[in-house]
């Protein structure tokens, strides 16, 4: 019996194994085939990344890192930049398959790393290179670690790489304190884990992780805590401090990340699963609590207080992806739990942004009619919504990915090159500003948005004739595109490249003279309405910057007025 068993976990994990790697392969022949630009935040790390350093402006320094190894074997391409992103989720996928398999049987280990990597917020971040891409698997390996310390498995192997573990997501992102959350939490309400913490591996796990992240703490404390106190700037809590109605659009932010099923079970076990199981089940399921809810309780209260992006919540899913397989596993046949998942399925659809009315109602209801045939077909037994989750999932995967390597015409008649509008044309905004920029002998390029900034900056990448500046609208720095300042040097024959018309009358103040040149256009593909969407820089040629106070009165000065607005579609008669 115990011959088969052990075949049988064998089996499991070589079909998942197989399945990951099929996975990997097709992510990484999508990202060398698709056809799309980087956006802002890759670009931003793509700089970053041409210096190695313990700290950046706005993020530690692991995502750079990163993009610094693959470009330096690849070179600076898109696809050696994003290289990275599906190979560390893959690997997040079988550290969480190893979770699985340990805390409930290698059958949840196999749905538990399948249910992440085909995660639709997965999907997205295996397609680009982002901090939570290097986050997650880093955090899903600490994860792993910790259960096999509270085992008392691996020897002093295991605290060696569980601090090492804690403090390299650490230099990932911030989020990785949520972790340490999950740690304490369970230190206090687990008796095994408070044995393993509080002996002598614990105290190993805890200096190695302050070892491994004492220089990036140094580096803070040598640049003004520039990184830390970016990310208390980034909670925004400096406006109204009670937002309700910011709650139910990040719950359903939270289904398109973590998935409908997934999340209407993670939310509906909360309170059933752990009172009907085992104990020792109801137990381990606890734990795993323990690195969930913290998360996402302490987001919701930032969204109500102020903001937060549907990644904010991202290492929650980890844990969640094995606690919800193994809930789905142990669950009786219920046949109201799918028609309920199925009609939120397809009303949580409609809440998708960026694409047209038409292909959210196909899209809600394939899903919705999708999940009920796999429910007939399992005889509505709970597991079975996985397993139909899987299987949409993957084919969501199929048709961003198509849609992706898909020409502007395609993706204009499905309704969604409003969603890819920031990952397009980058190449021929570069090209045409540096033309305008070498036919005026421009000493200086000065954009006022974000995103131009960094366009320009990896597109234009030595050929750029002239230092590229991003104006201030604040007394101080916002962004790490505006850390060169424009001085009395290089404002000789300034070319001034606007996007924002709200900001030409505040940069014409700017400056003792300043004229229009011309207009740069890009075309990025069509409105679901028919509406053109164009990327518009009107250009100037300016001199003589004098940048005036950056106060209450200077912005009430400029609060209404814009210049040469883009046309609006359709015209007003």
């Amino acid at each position: 019996m115990d011959g088969q068993k052990r075949f049988d976990e064998r089996k499991i994990t070589i079909v998942t194994l197989s399945l990951l790697a099929m996975l990997l392969v097709f992510r990484l022949g999508a990202i060398v085939i698709a056809d799309y630009d980087l956006y802002a935040d890759e670009a931003q790390y793509w700089r970053w990344s041409r210096v190695f350093d313990w700290g950046y402006y706005s993020k530690p320094p692991l995502v750079a890192w990163v993009i610094g190894a693959s470009t330096l074997v690849f070179g600076s391409a898109e696809w050696a930049i994003r290289l990275p992103a599906p190979i560390l989720h893959t690997a997040a996928a079988g550290a969480l398959f190893m979770v699985g398999r340990a805390m409930y049987g290698p059958l949840c280990g196999a749905l538990a790393a399948l249910g992440y990597a085909l995660m639709p917020g997965v999907i997205v971040s295996s397609a680009v290179i982002s901090t939570d891409g290097v986050l997650l698997p880093v955090w899903s390996f600490a994860l792993w670690q910790y259960w096999r310390l509270r085992e008392n498995e691996g020897g002093w192997l295991t605290p060696l790489l569980l601090g090492a573990a804690i403090g390299v997501s650490f230099l990932a992102k911030y989020a990785a304190l949520y972790f340490v959350i999950g740690v304490a939490l369970t230190t206090l309400m687990d008796l095994e884990t408070r044995r393993a913490v509080f002996s002598r591996k614990g105290v190993v796990v805890a200096l190695i992780a302050v070892v491994v992240v004492a220089p990036h703490l140094a580096w803070n404390l040598s640049n003004e805590f520039q990184t830390v106190s970016h990310t208390v700037d980034n909670a925004n809590l400096g406006g109204p401090l009670f937002n309700l109605d910011h709650l139910p659009k990040f719950l359903a932010d939270q289904m398109g990340v973590f998935g409908p099923v997934g999340f209407l079970t993670l939310i509906g076990g909360v309170f059933v699963f752990p009172r009907a199981a085992r104990p020792y089940l109801a137990a381990r399921d606890r734990w795993l609590l323990c690195f969930i809810l913290p998360v996402l309780i302490i987001i919701c209260f930032q969204a109500v207080l102020s903001r937060a992006h549907a990644n904010w919540a991202a290492t929650a899913y980890p844990a969640a992806s094995v606690l919800v397989a193994a809930w789905l596993l142990r669950a009786s046949a219920n046949r109201t739990l799918w028609f309920v998942i199925a009609g939120v399925t397809a009303i949580a659809a409609q809440l998708m942004p960026d694409i047209s009315m038409t292909l959210k109602l196909l899209i809600g209801l394939g899903f919705a009619a999708g999940i009920l045939a796999a429910g007939a077909a399992v005889s509505w037994r709970p597991v079975g919504l996985l397993v139909a989750a899987l299987g949409l999932h993957g084919l969501l995967m199929v048709s961003a990915m198509t849609l992706f390597a898909s020409p502007p015409g395609i993706t204009a008649s499905l309704g969604v090159d409003n969603a890819l509008k920031r990952v397009r044309g980058w190449d021929d905004t570069a090209r045409q500003v540096i033309a305008a920029a070498d036919e005026i002998g421009a000493t200086a390029i000065l954009v006022d948005e974000r995103e131009v900034w960094h366009g320009l900056d990896y597109y234009g990448r030595e050929q750029l004739p002239a230092p590229l500046i991003a104006w201030r609208r604040n007394p101080g720095i916002k962004s790490f595109s505006e850390t060169q300042l424009l001085t009395d040097t290089l404002d000789d024959t300034v070319l001034v490249a606007s996007y924002r018309p709200g900001f030409r009358p505040r940069i014409r103040g700017d400056f003792e003279q300043m004229e229009r040149i011309g207009v740069v256009e890009i075309a990025l593909g069509e409105r679901s309405s028919g509406c053109p969407i164009v990327r518009r820089l009107v250009l100037y040629r300016a001199s003589g910057f004098s940048p005036q106070d950056r106060s209450g009165a200077w912005e009430d000065q400029y609060r209404d007025l814009r210049e040469a607005p883009s046309p609006v579609c359709p015209p007003l008669s």
